[in-house]
């Protein structure tokens, strides 16, 4: 299996009030476990 190098990027929260819980949840979560799926599939993943 021929190892691929990805790049993941987050989307920027909008200024629109204080940051909160579903910030995380909705931006920053996806991210991190599409990066982590990543790397134990065996591909090389940064965040």
């Amino acid at each position: 299996m021929k190892i691929t190098k990805i790049v993941i990027t987050s989307a920027l929260p909008y200024a629109n009030g204080e940051i909160h819980i579903g910030h995380i949840v909705s931006t920053y979560l996806p991210a991190d476990i599409f990066t982590r799926f990543c790397k134990l599939s065996g591909h090389e993943a940064i965040h």
